[in-house]
């Protein structure tokens, strides 16, 4: 969306400015943060009721669509229906505190855009158990995400002589990194070679946990050339989630032919296939999953050929299928953009 004249609205205060200014780049922003913060019914009323008119009123705003805030539903009843109102879904939770906002704000959306089949599938079902109108479910289209390819990268074969495997994300109870770090520390008491990494938000303050698990926390990292870097050393990356959509990671990853090793939840098993171009491993209780991800990572440690041909799949699976062409030219059609 670069090249349109977008407004960009923050509801919410964000845990790190790291991608900003690249929000800054395609559009102007404007923080209600400081303003929602007041907690005041008064100023919180007058403030939707500004925002509505603003949107409304504008000549040039002729699409409204939100993502990951709770407060875009607070001011799509007010949104004139002349505007085209899309929402984006990307996971629904086990048990989802959203489901009576999704059921509500049915009626009052165009589109509801979700980015793989689960997701979907998900919101079809919140809609069955709500006693929708099943005609809503026309409304909800699947557009995948991407991600840059580089073509040069299939001319890289991965080397599995030195074995690094990733925790890339953030620290929350979802995304369950405990699980990672008792792996870890059974994987290093056999192949202490073997280098555990890292990386994300939230975990600067379980950082005992993290090195007492042999483990190296590199940070949060935000300059895209140290991103790639790191996708071209690993040879595994774990997803350990409760649930998922389709985490970016396995993406970003993947176009390095790294061997992504995932619990079976959301999206994935759309992507990856068990033993081809990934391991996927049922969402079980915590002891068996440790186990398991033990059992399958000791297995590709012990046979590279193995490795080397799902790296080998991997890369030619993620230049099909992740274009960030194909993502891009779906939201232009989406939103009208030639």
């Amino acid at each position: 969306l670069k090249k349109q004249d977008c407004c960009i609205i923050f509801t919410h205060r964000s845990a790190t400015k790291n991608f900003y200014q690249q929000f800054a780049k395609c559009g102007k922003i404007v923080e209600l943060n400081a303003i929602r913060n007041k907690k005041s019914k008064y100023i919180s009323k007058l403030l939707v009721k500004y925002l509505s008119n603003a949107i409304n009123k504008s000549k040039i705003v002729k699409i409204v669509f939100g993502c990951n805030t709770n407060y875009y539903y607070d001011i799509l009843p007010f949104i004139n229906p002349s505007k085209k109102r899309i929402d984006l879904i990307h996971a629904i939770a086990p048990d989802d505190d959203r489901k009576d906002m999704l059921l509500k704000s049915a009626g009052l959306l165009d589109l509801r855009v979700a980015i793989n089949n689960k997701s979907r599938q998900d919101m079809i079902n919140i809609y069955k158990e709500g006693n929708m109108n099943l005609e809503f479910v026309s409304r909800i289209r699947i557009f995948e995400n991407g991600v840059h390819v580089n073509k040069k990268d299939k001319l890289e074969i991965k080397s599995f002589e030195r074995i690094s495997i990733g925790f890339l994300g953030r620290w929350s109870d979802e995304k369950r990194p405990q699980i990672f770090l008792e792996v870890a520390k059974r994987i290093k008491k056999q192949f202490p070679e073997v280098e555990f990494v890292m990386a994300g938000t939230g975990m600067k303050s379980n950082l005992d946990q993290i090195t007492n698990s042999g483990v190296v926390f590199l940070g949060e990292i935000t300059n895209e050339k140290d991103l790639q870097l790191l996708y071209k050393k690993l040879s595994f990356v774990l997803i350990t989630s409760v649930y998922e959509g389709f985490p970016m990671v396995v993406m970003e990853s993947m176009v390095h032919g790294v061997i992504p090793m995932c619990t079976d939840v959301g999206g994935i098993n759309e992507h990856i296939t068990h033993m081809e171009n990934g391991i996927l491993i049922n969402n079980t209780n915590e002891d068996e999953l440790v186990e398991v991800f033990t059992k399958n990572i000791m297995l590709l440690i012990e046979n590279k050929m193995l490795a080397n041909k799902m790296s080998n799949q991997v890369l030619e699976y993620s230049m099909k299928h992740f274009s960030i062409e194909k993502f891009n030219k779906s939201y232009q059609k989406l939103l009208n953009i030639s």
